[in-house]
């Protein structure tokens, strides 16, 4: 029953990090709270990571929740970390050229969050 314990917890965590990750866009307090929850989520897969494959057989049904779970905090991650690379591209509109070497040349937007995810 461990399995299952840790589980549910890791859901438990994972809803709490998609409540904080929406709420996290408007006060520190919750970005504070949400590298809390992350550190938790953290601590408990690796230690679901030390079980045997065995140990899950019954619970595919948890499992298939912790993926929808972890895809929707994925998604909503990066749609506020675009909301904020918007913001800065509207208050910094920087534009980069780069030159070719016919001698012309194109402009780029300058990302100030420049990272594949």
């Amino acid at each position: 029953m461990k399995v299952e314990k840790l589980l549910n917890s890791l859901i438990k965590i994972l809803e709490e990090e998609k409540k904080l990750i929406i709420l996290s866009i408007k006060d520190k307090s919750y970005s504070e709270n949400l590298l809390k929850t992350l550190e938790e989520k953290k601590k408990t897969i690796e230690k679901l990571s030390l079980l045997p494959k065995e140990d899950f057989k019954g619970f595919e049904d948890k499992l298939q929740l912790i993926k929808s779970l972890s895809e929707e905090n994925l998604i909503l991650a990066l749609n506020n970390i675009q909301f904020i690379e918007d913001i800065f591209e509207a208050i910094f509109k920087e534009e980069t050229k780069t030159y070719s070497s016919e001698g012309n040349f194109s402009k780029e937007p300058k990302s100030l969050i420049n990272k594949k995810i």
